[in-house]
């Protein structure tokens, strides 16, 4: 069993600022990169997706994820991606 990790932007309504958009990344188990794309894309209603790499048998065993599902890995609603370098 193959996969692959994908991360979306999905941009959010009424909101007119750099950070009207959240990030979404998927474990999708196919062997097909562009399947992974589009299974992604119709999951979440994104526009543009990005591939980020392939992901061994193992670890999709470990998170449980069947050939030709996807899962939710990591929503930036529950822990936000910093986009830009903080100070403190």
């Amino acid at each position: 069993m193959d996969g692959w990790i994908v991360t979306v932007a999905v941009f959010k309504e009424e909101v007119d600022d750099d950070e009207a958009f959240r990030h979404i990344t998927y474990v999708v188990a196919v062997a097909d990169p562009a399947e992974a794309v589009r299974m992604t894309l119709a999951d979440c209603g994104a526009k543009a997706a990005m591939l980020n790499c392939p992901i061994e048998e193992e670890q999709l065993l470990r998170l449980g994820v069947k050939p030709g599902e996807l899962v939710i890995v990591h929503e930036d609603a529950i822990d936000p991606i910093i986009s830009r370098p903080r100070r403190h």
